[in-house]
């Protein structure tokens, strides 16, 4: 991720917080500015418009959650235990995704995409495209190491990714942030949509 100096992400997580309580189109600069305890000319400086700013958001929220599901990962050609493994990606993938503020951002991007299509693919570039391309490779190299029979890398991973939030994240949507589920919750659902994927992706399946 980007490294940005204090008053950038005081300006981010304050428009980030206007934004997701007022939604888009009652959100100003001037608000921004006196929650991020800077002048408007200080915004502007750092993002030329509302609507840059809001596409930054987008970026920064899904670029952090995003790499927080596969920080600490062990390298996939060192693993042997392939359960073990994805159980510890999909917790980390859960904690990480089905949380108030991505839900919400989730919420408003898909509100304003008709209107700004760039905010609604930057949220599928920095989100569900990096996790996808990521699990492709590492289910890739499972199957190249022979722990899993993977033919399709990247069609799995985007079984597998949906097999772990599909059900969850459309809760959330529909049921509000209070719908989210806790950790045990999610803990339980790891290893049941792993043990599934594993048990269709083991030789001789």
């Amino acid at each position: 991720m980007k490294q940005f100096d204090k008053k950038h992400l005081a300006i981010l997580d304050a428009a980030t917080t206007a934004f997701l309580r007022g939604g888009y189109l009652a959100t100003n600069m001037e608000q921004i500015a006196k929650a991020a305890s800077v002048s408007k000319q200080t915004v502007y400086k750092h993002f030329a418009s509302k609507e840059e700013l809001f596409l930054r958001i987008v970026e920064h929220v899904t670029a952090r959650a995003t790499a927080s599901s596969y920080r600490d990962m062990s390298d996939p050609d060192t693993v042997n235990d392939v359960r073990a493994y994805l159980i510890a990606y999909a917790d980390r993938e859960l904690a990480a995704l089905l949380v108030p503020e991505v839900m919400q951002l989730r919420r408003l991007v898909i509100s304003e995409a008709e209107r700004f299509p760039k905010l609604a693919q930057s949220f599928y570039r920095n989100g569900p495209q990096v996790g996808f391309d990521t699990l492709a490779q590492i289910l890739e190299r499972f199957d190249n190491k022979g722990l899993l029979h993977v033919p399709e890398p990247r069609r799995s991973a985007e079984i597998l990714n949906w097999m772990i939030l599909a059900h969850f994240i459309n809760r959330a949507m529909f049921l509000g942030d209070a719908a989210l589920p806790d950790r045990t919750e999610q803990r339980q659902h790891a290893q049941r949509s792993v043990q599934l994927f594993i048990s269709a992706h083991s030789h001789g399946t």
